[in-house]
Order: structure tokens, then C-alpha cells, then sequence
């Protein structure tokens, strides 16, 4: 009999993911973050402060935040329900659903690579609805995974809050006195998100799809640990 695979397995797969789509959006599709919150917050505070409460940073990064919220309430009615694996059975596949959606509408579209200091998200010409659209399914998704990490998250495998990730790494470490708990899981999920922001950055050379496409293959190989992965 196969041996079931383990679900951390599953949770660096998705750090990859989160840094693949982060660079694809911020960097090509309107200068927002699809999982990163705090930035998009910080986008809008800062337009704000200037004056601009319906300027394009406002509105793009709203594009963002309000699908993400979404994701996050949908996800905590599963996660919430009682069943001990409630939240992982049925959210990873909608994330996976709302990222594969994304990757296939900016495949059939090709939308005007628009960069962060243009945050021309929504406008432009005949297609350019494709950008809000692709943002807000990848934004619900991550909505979604946010939420299911709160519920199934593994300890010291970050996904995307690297901050808290290399602050326990370093402030732990045998070096400042403590006992380095788990410092390579630590470690390798700060790399991972690094090498896959990089490698979406320079996949976006080969279209805005580009990034989506190696995210959803990714995903495609990991669900199934997600599911079904031997928890710790």
C-alpha cells in the first residue's frame, strides 16, 4: 500500500505558490499583492494621505482585499464546521479551483502587462476587464489558504508571513541563546518564497500567464497531500 504523504509537504508547495503569485500580480497585473494584505493596506493609506480616496492605487488595491475577505469568511464556514478535516477537503480544492480559473482566463485573454507604478488596473482598452477579474480570483483563493492556515497551518512552516518566520529564525537561533526550534523548515520556507518570487518575476518575460501556469502545475501536484497528507 502507498504510503499517505505528509502535509507539510503540501504547505511548502504552497509557500512556492504565494510567491509566484504575488510577483505575477504586483509586478503585471496592476501593482497589488494577491495574499499580502499589509501591502495592499499600506497602498491605500498611502494614497489616501495624498489626497487620492478614488485614485487607481485605491481602487486596485480594493480589487484585492475585498475578493480576499471573501475567501477568508467562505473558508472559515468550512473550517469551522466540525469536522476535523472539514476545512481541508473542501477549501484547498476551491482555492485550486479559483487559481486554475485565473491561470486559464489570463491564458485566453493575455491582458496588457500593467506594472506597479502604473496601477492601471482596469482600464486600457477591449480585455482589459481580464485584470480585475484574474486579481480577484487569485486574491479569493488566498483569502481561502489564509484562512486554512490559521485552522491547519504546520508549526514554523510559513507560507507567507516570512517576517514572523525570520524573526523567530534569527531571535531563536543557538546564536542568540535559544534552542533553534525547527530552524530548517524556517529556513527553507523563506527560501522557497524567495526563489519562486524570483522565478515569477522572470517568468512574467514569457507573458503574464506565465507565473500562473508554473503556480497551478505546482498545485496540481500538491492537492492531494493537502487533502489528504498525514497532519504532525
Amino acid at each position: 500500500m502507498a504510503r499517505t504523504p505528509e502535509y507539510k509537504f503540501g504547505m511548502f508547495a504552497l509557500t512556492a505558490i504565494c510567491g509566484l503569485v504575488d510577483s505575477a500580480c504586483f509586478l503585471a497585473l496592476g501593482g497589488v499583492f494577491a495574499e499580502l494584505m499589509t501591502g495592499n493596506l499600506l497602498l491605500i493609506a498611502f494614497a489616501m494621505a495624498r489626497g487620492d480616496l478614488f485614485s487607481a492605487h485605491v481602487v486596485a488595491g480594493l480589487f484585492a482585499i475585498l475578493p480576499f475577505a471573501l475567501g477568508a469568511f467562505v473558508a472559515g464556514r468550512f473550517a469551522n464546521s466540525g469536522h476535523p478535516m472539514g476545512g481541508r477537503l473542501v477549501g484547498y480544492p476551491l482555492e485550486y479551483a479559483a487559481v486554475l480559473a485565473a491561470t486559464l482566463l489570463a491564458l485566453v485573454m493575455d491582458p496588457r502587462r500593467v506594472g506597479p507604478l502604473e496601477h492601471d488596473l482596469a482600464t486600457g482598452g477591449p480585455g482589459e476587464w481580464a485584470r480585475p477579474v484574474i486579481v480577484g480570483l487569485l486574491a479569493f483563493g488566498m483569502g481561502i489558504h489564509n484562512a486554512l492556515m490559521r485552522k491547519h497551518g504546520v508549526p514554523d512552516v510559513a507560507t507567507n508571513v516570512l517576517t514572523l518566520t525570520m524573526t523567530g529564525l534569527l531571535s531563536e537561533s543557538r546564536w542568540a541563546g535559544g534552542s533553534s526550534p525547527h530552524w530548517q523548515r524556517r529556513a527553507l520556507s523563506v527560501l522557497i518564497f524567495f526563489a519562486s518570487a524570483v522565478l515569477g518575476a522572470w517568468l512574467l518575460r514569457y507573458g503574464v500567464a506565465a507565473p500562473l501556469v508554473a503556480a497551478s502545475l505546482i498545485f496540481t501536484v500538491a492537492l492531494w497531500p493537502l487533502m489528504k497528507g498525514r497532519a504532525e
